[in-house]
């Protein structure tokens, strides 16, 4: 995008609109992980979940323990696909 000014293309038009698409939001809480393995759940759960991964939470728990929280959105999923269909199309980066 340009001068913020949207495109429409041909990809564009043939999918629903972004707003359109159901907000669906999902959460998962990992309990009782020590210092010390923050970055290897933190690392795993990227791996596992990917573009759906909308925020990570740390938060602290009992003792010298920790909660992890990672929240999903199927529609930063949708978004990523409608970006890499553009790029694809035009033989170039996505806008993200």
């Amino acid at each position: 995008m340009t001068d913020g000014k949207l495109r429409v293309t041909d990809c564009e038009a043939a999918t629903p609109a972004v707003s359109e698409v159901p907000l669906e939001m999902g959460s998962e809480q990992i309990d009782g992980i020590p210092l010390y393995l923050i970055p290897r759940a933190i690392a795993d759960q990227i791996r596992k979940k990917r573009e759906a991964i909308a925020s990570i939470e740390v938060r602290p728990g009992r003792g010298h323990f920790f909660t992890i929280t990672v929240k999903t959105s199927e529609r930063r999923i949708y978004r990523r696909s409608i970006a890499r269909k553009q790029a694809a199309e035009t033989g170039g980066e996505s806008d993200e």
